[in-house]
């Protein structure tokens, strides 16, 4: 597994960490690598809605402008988000997943 193929799992096990630790609201702030590990775990999963088509719009343009950025997680998309990210760590392969635990 290449780095930033591990990068993109601990982005998407963190953002479920805290989708189930914080109380909501509350502002997500991602770093410009933080943003291109979403666009790749976006468009990683085959999950298609309204929401990942705007959340696909949203983290390409900011790829492109090299950016960060702010996402404020709410009940509207909090579940969106946990489905996302629960669905791209469970499309990876079953070796993947038992070395990463090995690693933490």
């Amino acid at each position: 597994m290449i780095e930033i193929q591990l990068t993109n799992v601990q982005f998407a096990q963190l953002q479920i960490d805290n989708l189930v630790a914080k109380d909501k609201p509350y502002i997500e702030t991602w770093s410009a690598g933080d943003v291109g590990s979403f666009n790749a775990i976006v468009n990683a999963v085959d999950y298609d809605n309204e929401f990942t088509f705007n959340m696909r719009g949203w983290s390409r343009q900011r790829v492109v402008n090299g950016i960060g950025g702010m996402i404020e997680v709410n009940e509207m998309n909090a579940d969106e988000l946990y489905h996302l990210f629960s669905c791209y760590l469970s499309g990876l392969p079953r070796n993947v997943m038992e070395s990463l635990k090995e690693v933490s």
